[in-house]
């Protein structure tokens, strides 16, 4: 189709047009159905293509990537554009935002021009050293939480999610909610996208983006030009191309039309920018001379990347400003520590905490469930940013931050209605975060198998191993026949102990079984517990096998302060965070990264701002792959 022809199209249909596009491995563009007979393995294998591509183009409003489906024909659908829903109104306006829609379309230029250089970047020390793992996933779509953090950076407007009904991004086995193979669109996002984007841009301050961006509001296009370089740095987190301006300069001739001034255009123009995938995906060049080499990201793409690691967000416009200026390379940990020093990284450092130890599993309605997570929160946040203390002492730590309602909970007599510091020295049954109840009641799937629950929640995500779930029926039927019914009346320490003596069952249970029985003493909803429901004494006891540890443990405070002095359990802390950055699932490539990061986070103290910069420092975080 021609942009002759799509004009055409979107005039007869005075902008109530809804175009699906698609297009193949060999970059064509399709504006028809690939045939049907989708199957898993082409999903993975196209999306893998969309995140080397970057084949996604400008949208506006209602317009974003939209992932479908893969199937033998080799093409997948790039995205719909439909039209807006009747509160939008204007035909002039539906008209425009059907031209916009298209015409980015055929302007996409797939790969950006790329670097002449013959040596790879991944060569740190000579030819003869190790190649080390390539940078964090490109292509990724914002998870919910870096999208309301980017509104709330570009735009200073706060934005609750779940007004919205905005979905929770799927969490990704022991990971987090921001791996790239699994940020997939939906109509639901869609839709909350086109209603944030409106009544953010209603709450936001438009005339101060007008002053700041345009030194002139008359009708004409130098001064609609000048609005959408300096809106569209801030929202795109790079200069716009050529294409970008033309395309969204036209929407001030729109509101023109519908006789509105230079204001009521940049609102415009920057409700559609807000729902352009170049502001929902994290888009990088992969161009360059031979494919899967690596090159440097660019200033902006660094910039990006420096903010999303400290602020889970959009990076403001003073790094922005650096990047264009040139000066990011030498200001980098300057910038690093500027962000750690803002308030939007305390509120990043909550969100990874949440998706970490799983907090997020406990619902709203869960009774003290607020005060159990903000326990943790500030377990954590007095370590972090009061003391800078060493990360690992949240392992061990015996004071606590409670409400009275939760200081009551924990049998403590409670000093007063709000949150007050405790002394747990002689509360043996509370030590650090691991015996916070939020973190036992998150890792409570099952109450008859909470052993097992909160053991492999310790294998997992604290020494980063794991064990292969019984996934196919005729394993899952031969492990029903040996288990021992919790009819039994026997405690879960008896029951796993009988079943794990079967060959069936003994390899994986060896490893988490262990790990589980120091939280025998606490119930479903984290409650320090003596005997269970059958009257079974609960010795809370065991023994670790694993990793750097081996040694015998008595109660929850030896086997916390073990997992504490494990050199096993630190690297596992990096590595969560490591594989959090770089927003995709780490593997034996990326083994000289976890060392080196870890080395420079021990040299420097432990502390959890010494990881941060370690991550932003290493010269990996700064490579880009390129695309075949």
């Amino acid at each position: 189709m021609t942009e002759g022809d799509a004009r055409r199209l979107v005039a007869e249909r005075e902008g109530r047009l809804c175009v699906r596009f698609y297009q193949r491995h060999d970059g064509t563009v399709l504006t028809s159905d690939c045939p049907v007979g989708a199957k898993r393995s082409f999903f993975r294998a196209g999306l893998r293509r969309v995140n080397r591509r970057q084949r996604v183009t400008a949208g506006a409003l209602e317009e974003a990537p939209q992932i479908r489906h893969i199937n033998p024909s080799g093409c997948f659908p790039l995205y719909e554009s439909c039209p807006l829903r009747a509160r939008s109104t204007a035909p002039s306006l539906r008209h425009a935002v059907g031209i916009l829609g298209v015409l980015s379309l055929l302007a996409c230029e797939g790969q950006i021009a790329g670097t002449d250089s013959s040596t790879d970047p991944r060569d740190l020390a000579g030819p003869d050293a190790r190649r080390v793992s390539l940078g964090p996933a490109v292509g990724r779509r914002l998870n919910r939480e870096e999208y309301v953090n980017s509104v709330e950076v570009v735009l200073g407007v706060t934005v609750d999610p779940d007004e919205y009904d905005l979905p929770r991004d799927e969490r990704v086995p022991q990971g987090f909610r921001n791996s790239s193979l699994d940020l997939l669109l939906s109509p639901a996002r869609v839709n909350a996208y086109d209603a944030v984007a409106n009544d953010a841009v209603a709450e936001a301050d438009v005339a101060g983006l007008v002053s700041r961006y345009s030194s002139c509001t008359e009708m004409r296009d130098d001064c609609y030009d000048a609005f959408v370089n300096g809106v569209g740095l801030l929202l795109f987190r790079r200069p716009v191309t050529d294409v970008d301006r033309e395309l969204y300069s036209r929407l001030f001739t729109v509101t023109q039309e519908e006789g509105e001034g230079f204001q009521a255009g940049a609102a415009l123009v920057v409700r559609a920018m807000l729902q352009s995938p170049h502001f929902l995906y994290r888009l990088e060049s992969q161009a360059g001379s031979n494919a899967g080499d690596a090159r440097q990201v660019d200033w902006f793409e660094l910039a990006t990347r420096l903010s999303f690691l400290v602020w889970n967000a959009a990076p403001d416009q003073a790094l922005l400003d650096l990047a264009a200026s040139g000066e990011l390379s030498s200001n980098i940990e300057v910038q690093v520590e500027r962000l750690l020093a803002h308030p939007r990284a305390r509120r990043a450092f909550r969100q990874y905490i949440e998706q970490w130890l799983y907090l997020d599993a406990i619902p709203d309605s869960f009774e003290l469930g607020g005060d159990m997570k903000e326990e943790t929160y500030r377990l954590f946040e007095r370590l972090v940013w009061e003391e800078d203390a060493d990360f690992m002492r949240a392992f061990t730590e015996k004071r606590a931050e409670l409400s009275g309602e939760l200081a009551s909970f924990y049998g403590l007599t409670p000093a007063e209605n709000g949150f007050t510091t405790y002394d747990l020295g002689a509360a043996s049954e509370r030590i650090g975060f691991l015996t916070n109840a939020s973190v036992l009641a998150a890792r409570t799937i099952n109450p008859s198998s909470s052993m097992i629950d909160r053991g492999l929640f310790v294998l997992n995500d604290l020494f980063c191993e794991s064990v292969a779930a019984p996934d196919t029926p005729e394993l899952q039927d031969a492990i029903a026949e040996v288990a021992v019914p919790e009819t039994s009346g026997l405690s879960q320490r008896e029951r796993f102990a009988i079943q794990s003596e079967e060959a069936l069952c003994l390899g994986c249970h060896a490893r988490f079984d262990p790990l589980g029985l120091a939280f025998e003493q606490y119930g479903s909803a984290g409650q320090h517990i003596t005997e269970d429901e059958f009257g079974n004494s609960l010795p809370g006891g065991g023994s670790v096998e694993l990793g750097d540890l081996s040694f015998d443990y008595s109660n929850v405070e030896e086997f916390a302060a073990g997992l504490g002095g494990s050199e096993a359990v630190a690297r596992c802390a990096v590595e969560k965070s490591v594989q959090h950055a770089y927003g995709r699932t780490l593997g034996s490539n990326d083994a000289d990264l976890l060392s080196e990061v870890y080395a420079d986070f021990v040299e420097s103290g432990r502390s959890y701002s010494a990881l941060i910069r370690a991550i932003a420092m290493h010269p990996a975080f700064q490579l880009v792959e390129v695309a075949p």
